[in-house]
């Protein structure tokens, strides 16, 4: 199994196995989880956590079977979530044509707010080098749930804001379906771009995104159960960062199956704004210029 250089997330300095050496403090590995969070900030997150499990189980996606999430991102079409995975299945296709066809054979894939590790797991059994991270340990829904894979990849319990990985070491970095979340967007893309590789691709795939900032927040404001973050994104606020952070940006809609487009539509009439598009926002780090790269590295 491949793994990355791990750093200590709260001060960037190196770490002899989990001790860092800067800053004196002691990571762990356990329960088959690299764990990265410190008390404090665990601390700072729980009421995140605790209300977005509340949330995940009165949705009845808190779940144990683990032939469930083998099978993600297909589900039985009885499922209360059948549409959505539709959607999620169409943009993972988008995800592999536009990032993978590219790619090297074994990329170096970091999957950001992977929940269950699904994302991870498909990715993993086409040969890719993953990292699967979030915050959330669970058995259910959260990153526990990967021992129900056969094949493995590291599981990391970190904040995406604190990430302990040293620079450039990722072909692709994916946002999955979590960047809605981040309290500062710009920042967390920022640290996300230090970890990618030049020449790679940084990714956010189905998060809410509108094209008015008033449309989002009537959105937010009608569902009344914001978790952490703005809830929702904006195209123009990702081609602001995506130029200040020199990057080549674009977005490739997912547009579900019929009935949820249809329901979609009314809402728009209904509500009287524009609902979220989902899909892939596709952003590419510049290759290293030739005469940057060590000698003796090929174009």
């Amino acid at each position: 199994m491949w793994l990355p250089s791990f750093v200590c997330p709260e001060c960037g300095g190196g770490l002899v196995g989990t001790f860092c050496l800067a800053c004196r403090r002691t990571y762990s590995h356990s329960g088959g989880l690299w764990r990265f969070l410190t008390a404090t900030r665990q601390t700072a997150l729980e009421p995140f956590l605790q209300q977005y499990r509340a949330v995940r189980a009165r949705e009845g996606r808190r779940r144990t079977d683990g032939e469930y999430y083998r099978e993600l991102p297909s589900v039985d079409p009885r499922d209360p979530h059948a549409a959505e995975w539709c959607l999620r299945r169409e943009t993972y296709g988008h995800l592999l044509r536009r990032c993978f066809a590219d790619a090297p054979p074994r990329a170096r894939v970091l999957d950001l707010g992977a929940g269950c590790g699904w994302l991870s797991h498909r990715l993993a059994e086409l040969g890719h080098r993953v990292v699967s991270l979030d915050v959330l340990d669970d058995e259910a829904d959260g990153l526990g749930a990967v021992r129900h894979y056969a094949v493995r990849f590291p599981a990391v319990q970190a904040d995406f804001d604190r990430l302990p990985f040293g620079p450039e070491q990722f072909d692709v970095v994916v946002f999955n379906g979590s960047l809605h979340y981040a309290a500062d967007v710009a920042e967390t893309l920022r640290r996300a771009r230090r970890v990618l590789a030049a020449g790679g691709v940084l990714v956010v795939m189905d998060s809410p995104m509108f094209a008015s900032v008033r449309d989002g927040d009537a959105m937010m404001e009608r569902r009344g159960d914001a978790l952490h973050g703005a809830g929702y994104l904006t195209h123009a606020g990702l081609a602001a960062i995506a130029s200040t952070l020199g990057l080549t940006a674009a977005f490739v809609r997912s547009h579900g199956p019929l009935g949820w487009r249809l329901r979609r539509q009314l809402s728009r009439v209904r509500l009287g704004r524009a609902p979220a598009a989902f899909g892939l926002w596709v952003a590419r780090r510049p290759p290293q210029p030739a005469d940057e790269r060590a000698p003796g590295v090929a174009a």
